[in-house]
């Protein structure tokens, strides 16, 4: 047998394991299933101007990535891209909405504003940043 990292790791990868997580939680009597999901912004020429990515699992919808092209940035795009989210979340059945960003980002006050309450914040990164943890009930 042999380890192998893989940067970044395929999609075909990333898919045969989460088919493989819901398999388990499967014959444990889970009938929700986790998956990726992802929604992009695009200009007049098909350029992704903001999108972001995240994985629904358990009744949770998680939001991994979110990102605004730097001159797109304070005009809401970020919101509305969020709010697909939590229509997502509840079209299928979530009822919390989970992120995760760091101190150094700025973006906890952003999250905050669209409802969401901090967890906990995990300290002991890099030049003193800590990563902030937020829920939202859907």
């Amino acid at each position: 047998m042999r380890i192998e990292q893989t940067v970044p790791p395929s999609g075909q990868d990333i898919d045969f394991l989460t088919t493989k997580i819901n398999e388990s939680t499967q014959a444990l009597g889970v009938k929700e299933e986790a998956h990726p999901f992802a929604f992009f912004m695009r200009d007049d020429q098909d350029v992704i101007i903001a999108g972001c990515n995240g994985s629904v699992i358990y009744g949770s919808i998680y939001t991994d990535q979110l990102w605004v092209y730097e001159s797109y940035r304070g005009q809401g795009f970020g919101k509305q891209l969020m709010e697909k989210v939590h229509d997502y979340g509840l079209e299928i059945g979530c009822t919390m909405a989970t992120v995760c960003t760091m101190s150094f980002q700025n973006a906890r006050s952003f999250y905050e504003h669209l409802g969401y309450i901090c967890d906990f914040e995990r300290a002991g990164y890099v030049d003193g940043a800590s990563c902030v943890f937020l829920r939202k009930t859907l």
